[in-house]
């Protein structure tokens, strides 16, 4: 991607300049975002859906080109500054070639600016290394140069899309279920832009049989796909007479596939209609270019690592790879 130039209409809250790098401050609404956003939870119509509260949006450009070269958003809260305000991941996201030099430059303004605003710690939360792994490798460098630690290392599972179909990546035993829900009489609809009012009711029906705490509130699916509508997937599992299983995937960028939110009714087990969830997911990524349909990590209701899940997650061909949450005491 080329380096993208965007005028700075508002005046800055701060502004930090170090040789050819600057770095402004701004309230999110003010803030000038390149004209192409890469990642999905980066734009401001998703981040304006993730809070109500303010969100403080840093610009690295370049001073003498005028480039935006990588765009970072946090907020503060009870326990401290947080990034992303509320999304799978935040943290840095360069839009341009960006040196390793210029993102410490850069998160050491973010930690002066939380300092001068009376934060003590700052939390990011960034994205799996699959996404992409240069990125991932040079971000990771400048948050230790620049004084954080991570505070916690997730085993991340996704699948990349080869040429076999989902049937030749997955076990022996995985597929002898997958055939089972298909001879079951089980059918996959899938939807883009709307996950309606009985799939969202599934999947809370889905969190309360398996003795879960709802993991969205009520009616916050519809706001979030709201915004970027054509960036959501909704997919159900049904048989001649309900609905026996739901997912919510969001297309993150070009080439990842996110494994928002899944379920299934727990008498329906037998025939694993999460499986074919799965499949038709894994199909989906295939006829649309992209490149990598990303499981999540593994956790339970308590947000503790849940061994079984990430297990399953192997066996349906998924790969491992760390998704860091970063932490400095200021």
């Amino acid at each position: 991607m080329g380096p993208i130039s965007n005028s700075f209409t508002r005046t800055s809250l701060c502004s930090w300049t170090n040789d050819d790098s600057v770095v402004d401050v701004f309230p999110m609404q003010d803030a000038p975002f390149p004209t192409t956003v890469p990642w999905l939870f980066f734009r401001k119509q998703q981040l304006a859906v993730q809070t109500s509260d303010l969100i403080y949006s840093f610009i690295l450009s370049s001073k003498v080109s005028g480039h935006i070269l990588a765009v970072f958003h946090c907020q503060p809260g009870t326990h401290g500054w947080t990034s992303p305000p509320l999304a799978p991941f935040g943290g840095i996201m360069p839009v341009a070639y960006c040196q390793e030099c210029r993102l410490t430059f850069l998160l050491s303004c973010i930690r002066e600016w939380v300092t001068r605003m009376g934060g003590k710690t700052l939390n990011i939360k960034t994205a799996p290394a699959c996404y992409h792994p240069l990125t991932h490798e040079i971000c990771h460098r400048s948050y230790l140069a620049a004084g954080f630690s991570p505070n916690h290392t997730y085993s991340n599972h996704y699948i990349p899309i080869t040429d076999p179909h989902f049937d030749q990546i997955i076990e022996p035993a995985e597929r002898r279920r997958l055939a089972k829900g298909k001879n079951s009489g089980l059918r996959i609809d899938l939807k883009t832009g709307i996950c309606d009012e009985a799939t969202e009711t599934l999947l809370h029906e889905c969190d309360r049989a398996h003795g879960r705490h709802r993991r969205v509130a009520p009616g916050q699916i519809a706001r979030i796909i709201h915004a970027a509508p054509e960036s959501y997937i909704s997919m159900t599992a049904r048989n001649r007479l309900q609905t026996v299983a739901a997912a919510l995937l969001v297309r993150v960028s070009d080439h990842v596939l996110y494994h928002f939110l899944s379920g299934f009714l727990p008498e329906f087990r037998s025939i694993s209609p999460s499986l074919m969830l799965f499949e038709a997911a894994y199909q989906y990524c295939r006829n649309s270019g992209i490149e990598i349909l990303d499981l999540g990590i593994s956790l339970d209701h308590f947000g503790n690592e849940k061994a079984s899940l990430a297990s399953f997650k192997r066996r349906i061909g998924g790969r491992e790879c760390p998704k860091i949450i970063y932490e400095a005491i200021l």
